[in-house]
């Protein structure tokens, strides 16, 4: 048995903890981002991190700049933000319809389980783990839905969320999620697609 890491499993690692650094805010928007240093941090070659930051550009989060070398996307304007809103919510919305109707019940057990997470990183007031387990439970019904459509989302997902003070009311993060659950495990498409308009904004 291969006991290491696969390629694209690797590369999704890598990619993992690059779009937790931008949530967190510890990388910032137009600053550079080195392969030396990446591959230094995880202990690899360029090979590896240059996939992931491949894999990074094509969703949007990084760009190549002529002489400027692979950089964090600049922020969105308020007018491209809702742009980027309606779009994720159109893609969100078709993924939940086709996830209720196929969603098994250790399905409905594991985005309870999320949602559990995130109401600890609430509870606790932890601003980049609040964001992360937002990211994740969303992020559950999308991949179980549309693999296809999961990296799309994720790019549009993480544009939103680096600029997104909303998820310091935790309260509220907390309600709007329960809300969205109980709908979903309901199999209730109506109301879950109309508590996930309520989200995201």
């Amino acid at each position: 048995m291969n006991k290491f890491p696969s390629k694209v499993a690797f590369r999704d690692s890598i990619c993992n903890v690059i779009r937790r650094d931008l949530i967190s805010g510890k990388i910032g928007f137009d600053e550079p981002i080195r392969e030396q240093k990446l591959a230094s941090r995880f202990g690899t070659s360029r090979g590896p991190v240059r996939d992931a930051l491949m894999q990074l550009t094509q969703e949007g989060i990084l760009v190549y700049k002529p002489n400027k070398g692979v950089r964090v996307n600049s922020a969105l304007t308020d007018e491209e933000r809702s742009v980027v809103v309606a779009m994720r919510l159109e893609l969100e919305t078709y993924c939940i319809k086709k996830f209720i109707n196929q969603a098994s019940e250790t399905d409905f057990v594991n985005i309870r389980l999320l949602l559990e997470r995130l109401k600890t990183a609430c509870n606790e007031a932890s601003l980049p783990e609040v964001a992360e387990s937002d990211l994740a439970l969303h992020r559950y019904w999308v991949a179980q839905a549309s693999p296809h459509l999961e990296s799309t989302w994720l790019g549009l997902s993480i544009r939103m969320i680096m600029k997104y003070t909303r998820l310091e009311n935790f309260k509220e993060s907390i309600g709007e999620h329960h809300r969205i659950v109980e709908a979903i495990t309901n199999r209730n498409i109506t109301e879950s697609i109309y508590y996930l308009g309520e989200n995201i904004i």
